[in-house]
């Protein structure tokens, strides 16, 4: 039985590893709109400082997780509480 839940476990592991990203998500990520350029860095910057330290309280792994989804989340979640838009994915 505990074979088959570890097999269980790494299979869900691997599927988790294969469909996440690898990137860290910035600005370049996001659609900047109708603000300034210089509003858009700042926000994007104030974003990116605040994932950092969600990442590192939160993170599985803190900034060794290599998904970055910690990261990602706060990120987006901030970037899209501010009013901009997500950029479409390029498959």
């Amino acid at each position: 039985m505990k074979l088959g839940s570890t097999i269980l476990s790494a299979s869900a592991l691997v599927l988790a590893l294969g469909c996440s990203t690898f990137a860290q998500r910035g600005a370049a990520d996001y659609e900047r709109g109708e603000v300034s350029p210089t509003r858009f860095t700042q926000d994007s910057s104030a974003c990116a400082k605040q994932s950092d330290v969600d990442q590192a309280r939160f993170g599985v792994g803190g900034d060794m997780d290599l998904t970055h989804s910690t990261f990602n989340r706060m990120y987006d979640q901030c970037m899209r509480a501010s009013g901009y838009k997500r950029k479409p994915e390029k498959e």
